[in-house]
Parts: structure tokens; C-alpha cells; sequence
């Protein structure tokens, strides 16, 4: 099944808390925390990991935090899963071929590789602006 991580979620719900915010106010790791119910140390690698992508700026020091290093609208869910889970695969040899017993004769390569491209293509032009709560409608709830 494709979905989200986790760490995903959680790196979607910290930069829309920053978002939230002037440019110039840092938002610090545990008052992140703390906005999106998930655990300091996992939200601190979360962190990390967007600041190594250049998705977030960190500042160091006694009244430091992170901000977001570009404006929301510039900000890709593809970038954002990139930084914290690495590239989207959905399927093994799009990654290595020498993982596929089959490739050499698989049938739904080229289907899959084109799935992959729409895939990315989609992530990609996602901006993290289209995120904001305001902007997402709620999905219904499922029926019995």
C-alpha cells in the first residue's frame, strides 16, 4: 500500500505550524511537538532532516528554533518526502533493477515506470500551501 510515514505526517504538520508564523519567529523542536501530539525525539530527526533538505533553517543558540527556509507555496510534498524518507519507489527496480528477478522479462515495466513519473510529477507540483486547513475539505466518513 502507498501512504504517508509518519515521519512524513509529522514533517507536513511542523512546516504548516511554521507556516503559521511570522517569517522572523522561530518555532522551538518542543513547541512543535507539542502542536502536532508527536514524540521530541522523533520530531527532532523529522527536524533535522527537513534542515539537511533545505526545507527549514535552523538557528543555533539559547533563543533558537527553525523556520521555514522558503515560503509555503515554493515548498513541494515530493521535497518534503524526499528529505525525510528518501526518493518514492513503487516498485523495487525503479530503484535498483538488479532487485527484480523479473525485469529482464517483466511485462508492466514501462506502465510502471509512467505510474511513477505521474506519481512524482503530482508530488512535486504539490505546494505545501495546498495543505493549509482551510483549504482542505474534511473526507467523509466511511459507511458501514
Amino acid at each position: 500500500m502507498l501512504k504517508l510515514s509518519k515521519k512524513v505526517e509529522y514533517a507536513l504538520m511542523a512546516l504548516l505550524h511554521m507556516d503559521g508564523r511570522r517569517a522572523a519567529d522561530l518555532a522551538t523542536a518542543r513547541e512543535v511537538a507539542a502542536s502536532c501530539g508527536a514524540p521530541l525525539e522523533l520530531l527532532g530527526k523529522v527536524l533535522q532532516a527537513l534542515a539537511r533538505g533545505g526545507l527549514i533553517e535552523s538557528v543555533q543558540g539559547a533563543h533558537g528554533g527553525y523556520r521555514l527556509a522558503r515560503s509555503a507555496d515554493r515548498i513541494t510534498l515530493g521535497e518534503v518526502i524526499e528529505a525525510v524518507d528518501g526518493p518514492v519507489h513503487i516498485a523495487a527496480c525503479q530503484d535498483d533493477p538488479s532487485r527484480c528477478g523479473q525485469y529482464p522479462t517483466c511485462s508492466i515495466r514501462r506502465p510502471v515506470v509512467r505510474v511513477q513519473r505521474e506519481l512524482q510529477d503530482y508530488m512535486y507540483g504539490l505546494s505545501l500551501a495546498s495543505f493549509r486547513r482551510d483549504q482542505v475539505a474534511e473526507p467523509a466518513a466511511p459507511t458501514q
